[in-house]
């Protein structure tokens, strides 16, 4: 689940350079169930992504804790997915589109799926991008480093869907 290089270079950027974040424009991801502050194992985890600006999809990325960028799925405007390697489903996730909410499941929560994850959006040439909705088992979280500026390059890249 690695992902582009180009993505990677473009979050980069945008974390490091306050102008890509996008003044005007606030995105958000979080447990779409806000009385959840830590998933359990095995749990359906459900994350929503909302954008207040009209857009051309989302993307979510995971981090892992070692910083590593997960590129997970593109969810169009008119709600198709593609998951890497270009596929229309995945095993471990499901995604849709709900009006202006994007909607991301991992269907069973497991070790490998803990990290930050977020939602970006390119629109207009720009890139916004949410904050990170943190998804650790009780007691994980402060193994992580939130600095994303140290995510390393993937070895096999996903496509770049914008």
């Amino acid at each position: 689940m690695a992902g582009s290089p180009a993505l990677l270079l473009l979050l980069a950027l945008g974390l490091c350079c306050p102008g890509i974040w996008g003044q005007r424009y606030k995105m958000t991801a979080r447990f779409r169930d806000s009385s959840i502050t830590h998933p359990q194992q095995g749990q359906r985890l459900e994350l929503q992504c909302h954008s207040d600006k009209e857009d051309s999809g989302v993307s979510w990325v995971r981090q892992d804790k070692d910083g590593t960028l997960h590129f997970i799925v593109f969810i169009s405007s008119l709600g198709r997915t593609t998951f890497e390697r270009n596929e229309g489903t995945a095993t471990r996730f499901e995604a849709r589109k709900d009006n202006s909410f994007y909607r991301l499941v991992v269907k069973s929560f497991m070790t490998q799926d803990e990290g930050n994850y977020f939602c970006l959006m390119n629109s207009n040439q720009m890139l916004y991008f949410s904050p990170g909705q943190p998804a650790f088992f009780p007691g994980q979280q402060h193994l992580y480093s939130t600095l994303l500026s140290s995510a390393k390059i993937p070895s096999t890249p996903s496509p770049c869907l914008f």
